[in-house]
């Protein structure tokens, strides 16, 4: 990867992490709330189709 798309990549993932949103960079997985939409953030659809995250729906506790 460029360094540019390292940027990018880790700025996505600074922008969930903000908002509570758990994330694992080595396994390319994003922990998210079940019942709930991951498609309406951005940031989860950037990182979906440009690095090949996936999301893992998790039940809140």
């Amino acid at each position: 990867m460029s360094k540019k798309q390292l940027r990018r990549r880790a700025y996505l993932l600074y922008r969930l992490r903000k908002q509570g949103i758990r994330c694992l960079t080595r396994c390319r997985t994003i922990f998210y709330p079940y019942g709930e939409d991951p498609k309406s953030v951005p940031q989860i659809c950037s990182l979906i189709s440009e690095f090949h995250f996936h999301v893992q729906f998790e039940i809140p506790a």
